[in-house]
């Protein structure tokens, strides 16, 4: 069986650490951490989690990056993405990358 690789697993628990599902720090915790999303690849991700991995990226992508007058970009897609979350899309967003991590600690034999 096809793991996800241990870089995942660690990346995944210090980002999950961070985040919050309370609707008043859940938006701030995501854009604080936007940079993992741009350090975990889902070529780390066994074929079956990196597709759920893409996934939840290429929401945090939808509205792209923010462009300034010159079109210089002010804020990258992912951080643009999550300005324009409410908050309970962050809440859902949260809860899928929390589950997305306990999926890869069942995969990697961390807990049954």
């Amino acid at each position: 069986m096809e793991k996800s690789n241990i870089f995942v697993y660690v990346e995944l628990s210090k980002l999950t650490t961070s985040l919050s599902t309370d609707p008043s720090f859940c938006k701030k915790a995501l854009k604080a951490h936007a940079g993992y999303f741009n350090i975990i690849d889902a070529k780390y991700f066994s074929s079956q989690l990196a597709t759920e991995w893409e996934r939840i990226l290429t929401l945090l992508k939808e509205k792209g990056p923010q462009l300034n007058q010159e079109g210089f970009i002010e804020k990258n897609a992912f951080r643009n993405t999550l300005f324009q979350m409410s908050s309970q899309q962050c809440i859902d967003l949260t809860n899928q990358i929390l589950l997305l991590f306990e999926k890869v600690k069942i995969e990697l034999g961390f807990i049954s």
